[in-house]
């Protein structure tokens, strides 16, 4: 009998096994050197690159049609693979514009191509508007560096290629998208499309809308309309009380990183090997520096005491001088500077207030050098577009904190790294010049471990901030302006039966608050990777007879509901506001095999509805967003 247990035993463990490798095989790892290294760092690799072959559809659209009708759906994403947002030690030569063997990505390009003709320019950026004259790819090395500060990969287009795919199988034929506003036809306002003022989220919408419908897309990138800001926040930005929660929440951050002297250490470590400004040390700056070296196959860099000979040495002399002109006039591009303040005046945004008046101080000293430079080179406006808004955020979320311009103008030239000294005829001491030394005496080679042992730090930091109520708090008030513009087209698409199809193309930083805000408590969700998406689905009861009568009636407000779906799995039910008995649960098949079987969760729009007109400023013991950003502003109260 016992020898039968054995068998039996034996036989189980070899077909649990033989599940996991199947279950494996599902997900694929292109990067050859990441699938030879251990689970650990593959299941982080896995979290954090969210590489293309590994995003799949899930839960979307999984109810039953035959009792549902779709209404409409809202997709929020997170922009695709990018280059990092902070200068490395030889960050451009990472090969962040790797071309991915993809047939639908080569298929995306020749379109985008064609599209452009000579020009370079589809025709969706070549008309007026906000994203006027925008780049549809990706610079390739010819033109640019190999791994350009904060730009989308090629990666990262392919990843939204897949989620458009993914929005393809799962609405377009319930929704008819190849039918709303096609070639030639008027904009409905059926189908609705939001980007913000990047580069990286406007060829991310170009790429998901291209997945999604690829024949409508030229009229809706076309017509796409502007955030400024990467909250959506729309009517709803200017909020004392959320800056004084990002001070304190900042604070707490920097106190638990403090307490943890190991972790410290070893950040300070990795970030003197990686940036070439090593002031404040951040564990959240150092993971995005790293997903550039983990997400790309690059080796991970060491840092080695340098071994030169005198004629090396006198060779860098001589380089140095002609580096610090290069970089001045590079960095320096006084034209872009000038198209940036006509940009913002004609916006009609706020100069001649006390922020407004520090922000001429700046910008009146580089207007001033421009009088002194004749020829301006013909430098990437768009890219110093992005530095200005960068810039104006930048100052608008830490106004308190910048009472001196000089401050203001070094976190500029820290960021974007502009010449702290722009003189164009600056002497070069020849005789003084030194040597750069290495900021640490000794070497110090970046090792899978030490990622392992940082990423693990971050998920138990994460979990801290999930709970935090402090946090909640920071994340009801950004987000503020965007759940209310989503509830609105929630509404509309009850009572006008249009938007079908709404669509933004945001950051983590917009996908993150709108998670504390919703309730959702889990810390995997709050760790955003690249080309996460958030959907919400609005359904409508079909049967609509009355129950008395037994005769068709007009749908009311109890008849709709929605779920939502977050990279592939319904959180419904999670939401704080739709956990309880007035949810519906119903079986239904997977959609991607029709096998497996699961619950799905339905919740009565008149939930969200109340929460964003009743209850969403409870926490504030205030009833609307003004009164709530009052209610800690400028540190005046302290918090419980």
């Amino acid at each position: 009998m016992s020898v039968w247990i054995f068998f039996l035993v034996t036989a189980m463990y070899k077909y649990i096994s033989v599940g996991e490798d199947t279950t494996a095989a599902k997900k694929p790892i292109a990067n050859e050197y990441v699938a030879k290294t251990d689970k650990k760092f593959r299941r982080i690799f896995l979290k954090a690159c969210n590489p293309p072959e590994s995003i799949v559809r899930g839960s979307e659209g999984a109810v039953d049609y035959d009792s549902w009708l779709l209404q409409g759906v809202i997709v929020l994403t997170r922009h695709g693979d990018r280059g990092p947002l902070t200068h490395l030690r030889g960050g451009d030569k990472i090969p962040c514009d790797t071309m991915p063997d993809s047939p639908l990505l080569k298929s995306y390009v020749s379109a985008v191509v064609n599209a452009s003709g000579s020009t370079g320019r589809g025709p969706w950026a070549a008309s007026p508007g906000p994203f006027h004259n925008f780049p549809s790819l990706p610079a390739s090395a010819a033109v640019a560096t190999h791994c350009a500060l904060g730009q989308l990969t090629n990666i990262g287009v392919l990843q939204m290629i897949t989620v458009g795919t993914i929005l393809r199988e799962a609405y377009a034929e319930k929704l008819g998208l190849d039918n709303i506003d096609g070639p030639g036809k008027k904009d409905s306002g059926e189908f609705i499309s939001y980007s913000s003022r990047y580069r990286r989220t406007y060829q991310s919408l170009l790429a998901a809308l291209w997945g999604a419908s690829p024949r409508g897309m030229p009229q809706r990138a076309a017509r796409a309309s502007e955030s400024h800001t990467a909250a959506y926040c729309f009517q709803h930005c200017a909020c004392p009380t959320h800056r004084t929660l990002h001070k304190k929440l900042n604070s707490q951050a920097k106190s638990r990183l403090d307490s943890h002297a190991t972790v410290k250490d070893l950040v300070k470590k990795i970030t003197n090997v990686i940036f070439e400004s090593q002031e404040n040390p951040d564990p959240e700056i150092v993971r995005d520096a790293l997903l550039a070296y983990m997400c790309h196959e690059a080796p991970l860099p060491c840092s080695l005491r340098p071994r030169t000979n005198e004629k090396q040495i006198q060779r860098n002399k001589r380089s140095a001088h002609n580096s610090l002109l290069t970089r001045t006039l590079l960095d320096t591009d006084f034209d872009s500077l000038n198209m940036e303040l006509e940009y913002i005046n004609n916006h009609q945004l706020d100069f001649n207030n006390e922020i407004g008046r520090k922000a001429r101080d700046i910008i009146g000293k580089y207007d001033d050098m421009r009088e002194k430079q004749k020829q301006p080179l013909d430098f990437d406006a768009q890219m110093e577009r992005e530095k200005f808004l960068y810039y104006q955020q930048r100052y608008m979320d830490n106004q308190d904190g910048y009472e001196d311009v000089e401050v203001v103008k070094k976190n500029l030239d820290a960021d974007f790294n502009f010449p702290n000294d722009a003189r164009m005829d600056a002497d070069f001491d020849e005789e003084n010049y030194k040597e750069p030394t290495q900021d640490s005496p000794d070497d110090f080679c970046i090792k899978n471990e030490h990622i392992i042992s940082l990423f693990a730090y971050l998920e138990w930091s994460y979990k801290q901030d999930i709970r935090n109520i402090q946090n909640r708090k920071r994340g009801l008030l950004y987000s503020y302006g965007l759940i209310h513009n989503i509830v609105q087209n929630m509404i509309r698409m009850i009572s006008e039966n249009k938007p079908k199809f709404v669509l933004y193309s945001g950051h983590d930083t917009t996908l993150q608050p709108l998670i504390l805000a919703l309730g959702l408590t889990d810390y995997q969700h709050y760790n955003i990777k690249y080309a996460s998406r958030m959907i919400f689905e609005v359904y409508r009861k079909k049967d609509l007879r009355d129950e008395f009568k037994f005769t068709k009636r007009k749908a009311v407000a109890q008849d709709f509901y929605f779920r939502v779906v977050y990279n592939g799995m319904d959180v419904t039910n999670r939401l704080s506001i739709c956990r309880g008995r007035s949810s519906i649960v119903m079986k239904v098949s997977d959609p991607t095999d029709n096998i497996r079987v699961y619950n799905t969760y339905l919740c009565p729009i008149e939930n969200i509805v109340r929460f964003i007109h009743d209850d969403y400023f409870s926490v504030f013991n205030a009833s609307n967003y003004k009164d709530a950003c009052a209610s800690y502003g400028h540190g005046k109260r302290t918090f419980t």
